[in-house]
């Protein structure tokens, strides 16, 4: 059932991921804690993927890195499948964009040869289309243009015609820049016609291209004419309240400087160009400031304004020295990162291996079965006591004040024994909560409270593991005991007595002694206070009836109390 609800988050994820981001963010966020206390590594890693691909979509370039390189580390654990390959995929293109291409191509390749082992075949394409971009850029032009080709015919029955415009306009650019310029013009023509139908926004930048092929050609009015017809594109999509991409207009404008700058007319260009590079800076285009500068360079040059020339000149070596910093800088955090999921995994190893042995030795020692399990539960709800600064009298205090609460309520004493010891368990799945969220010293968000929650779930998966009478009781207070008894509590709404009576129980002895013990976020309230507290939730967050055994209790204990009548 839970993982039903984690593949429904993620579906969603899919769905709104273009559309509306921030809203995809939030449920991803929330499928990978559902699929993490779940126990579901593959939905874990396709969470990730999808906050890697979001993150990826706003340029946070490191986190991109760092969320996909996380989902392949979770994901390579599985037999092959389409996760592994499209985050394998994402970190390429990342490579790519930060000119790191022989990192780019093996990660490309990896994730091509990975998702041909799976069942899927409608995408292979555009894995194709971005190793031949990496061989484009590498100056394999031979290689890219067999790669494109073979995109071309892996999508012709498959029917992916968007796909195939942008292939068919790379092929074109290439023979283009390799001076053949008659299939550059019919490649480039197709391209035109399928992106019209099926990739609107890649029209004005297959027009430059078409253009720069017919100059090519010394067909100046038919390049002319492609500008044109590539800036009336822009407007009718403006008009038409659609978005103009920075590359769109990127790469009509660079086109429009290179052809004025080949034709000589260098007014033009230096307008073109100047243009470009001013939308190019705002937008954080790297790639293509390192062009442009190279071109204004020469336009300057050619105009004899050296000054002008000698500067851009300058600005294209300090940027090219920037991007290859860059691209050193993510080779290094990939080794960091590959170093780090392996030093995780061989930790891992040796937790497992020293605890499977302190396991045997003490089964070795402990025939009956409660006690067996008791001590290595009681010291996992120890840690994820101390992981929140406090110490094990909060787990002590909720057990020994759950039990006087049965008591009073004319519970059988053995019953009320058991609940005491279960009760010390109640927060064991906090063991899977983020130390940034569980330490945290002010209020939580919204991701963070959601992650909170699921300690509910994952500590009734870790208890009811045992089946004897104590720990399914443990398990019962660990999923019940931030119920409400008015039905707005976690994990499930449940009301009255809907709700376990242990949950009932340990919800006040809970509430009660987390106010009455120091935490990071809030002070130490008095004995007066927290009992008042507790009582002003009676018909709200608690039972009446155990309200009131629970103020009983407290007068026993504290004689000379004032709590009023």
């Amino acid at each position: 059932m839970e993982q039903t609800r984690v593949r429904a988050l993620l579906d969603e994820v899919a769905s709104c991921r273009t559309s509306d981001p921030i809203r995809a963010r939030k449920v991803a966020l929330d499928a990978r804690v559902h699929a993490r206390a779940g126990g579901f590594p593959l939905d874990e890693a396709e969470a990730l993927y999808q906050l890697a691909s979001i993150a990826h979509q706003h340029h946070q370039t490191d986190d991109a890195f760092a969320l996909a390189s996380e989902a392949v580390n979770l994901s390579q654990q599985s037999t092959p499948n389409l996760t592994l390959a499209w985050s394998l995929h994402l970190i390429g293109v990342v490579h790519y964009q930060a000119s790191n291409f022989a990192s780019a191509l093996e990660s490309c390749l990896r994730a091509i040869e990975i998702y041909r082992a799976t069942a899927d075949d409608i995408n292979e394409g555009k894995i194709l289309h971005t190793i031949a971009a990496i061989y484009q850029s590498m100056g394999d032009y031979d290689r890219a243009i067999t790669t494109y080709e073979n995109a071309l015919a892996i999508n012709e029955p498959l029917g992916r015609q968007d796909l195939d415009a942008m292939v068919m306009g790379n092929l074109a650019r290439i023979r283009g820049r390799r001076g053949e310029y008659l299939p550059a013009v019919s490649l480039g023509r197709q391209a035109v016609e399928l992106s019209r139908e099926h990739a609107p926004h890649l029209v004005g930048g297959l027009l430059a291209d078409l253009a720069e092929a017919y100059v090519g050609l010394a067909d100046h009015a038919s390049a002319a004419l492609c500008f044109a017809e590539a800036r009336a594109d822009w407007e009718y999509r403006t008009a038409a309240g659609g978005e103009l991409g920075p590359t769109e207009q990127l790469g009509v404008m660079v086109s429009e400087g290179r052809v004025a700058l080949r034709s000589g007319q260098l007014d033009d260009a230096i307008a073109s160009l100047a243009a470009a590079l001013d939308l190019a800076d705002r937008t954080d285009m790297r790639e293509t400031e390192l062009e442009i500068h190279d071109h204004l360079a020469t336009a300057y040059k050619q105009a004899g304004r050296f000054t002008e020339a000698l500067d851009h000149r300058e600005r294209h070596f300090a940027l090219h020295r920037e991007i290859f910093t860059d691209a050193a800088d993510l080779r290094l955090r990939t080794l960091q990162i590959a170093h780090d999921n392996q030093s995780a995994r061989h930790q891992a190893e040796i937790t497992r291996l020293q605890t499977s042995e302190l396991v045997a030795n003490f089964a070795a020692d402990h025939a009956d079965v409660d006690a067996y399990h008791l001590e290595a539960f009681e010291r996992l709800a120890a840690l994820a006591e101390f992981r929140g600064g406090n110490t094990t009298k909060h787990t002590d205090g909720v057990g020994d004040l759950a039990a006087e609460i049965g008591h009073a309520v004319g519970e059988p004493p053995d019953w009320c024994e058991r609940l005491r010891l279960a009760a010390r368990l109640h927060d064991i799945g906090k063991v899977a909560v983020a130390d940034s969220v569980l330490l945290k010293p002010g209020p939580l968000d919204i991701d963070e409270f959601n992650e909170v929650k699921q300690h509910t779930v994952l500590g009734r998966r870790l208890l009811s593991g045992v089946s004897t009478d104590l720990f399914q009781l443990a398990a019962e207070c660990a999923w019940s005991h931030h119920e409400w008894w008015d039905g707005s509590g976690y994990p499930n709404g449940l009301s009255g007595t809907a709700i376990p009576l242990s949950g009932r129980i340990v919800a006040i002895a809970d509430v009660y002694d987390s106010l009455a013990t120091r935490r990071v976020y809030k002070r130490e309230w008095s004995l007066e206070e927290a009992i008042r507290f507790v009582s002003s939730g009676s018909g709200e967050q608690f039972q009446p009836e155990l309200v009131d055994a629970f103020v009983d209790v407290m007068r026993a204990r504290h004689a000379d109390l004032d709590l009023g009548s």
